[in-house]
């Protein structure tokens, strides 16, 4: 296990700490994971989203879009991506 390597290689302690706080992530045990996670997944889109307007290719990176929809879990990373869903429609659309 890659994380098992990486924490083996910092203090026992510290190493147990990385780990757990790592599976809290991995799993999302906590509501402060679950929005790392959403933050995670609304960086990809927005980058994918910023890729498309530099490269002036409206929608050709909808695959990173498909692969998290609906799977966002926090009400304020819904709302952001509801809002770039909308600004990345409008912009399509000109």
């Amino acid at each position: 296990d890659a994380m098992k390597q990486i924490c083996s290689l910092v203090p026992e302690e510290v190493g147990r700490e990385l780990y757990e706080l790592w599976e809290d992530y991995e799993f999302q045990r906590s509501e402060e994971a679950k929005f790392v996670k959403d933050l995670d997944k609304f960086e990809m889109i927005l980058q994918a989203h910023e890729y498309e307007t530099l490269s002036d290719c409206p929608g050709h990176l909808q695959e990173f879009f498909d692969s998290t929809a609906g799977k966002f879990k926090t009400e304020l990373v819904k709302e952001w991506v509801k809002k770039l869903t909308t600004d990345r429609t409008g912009s399509s659309a000109t």
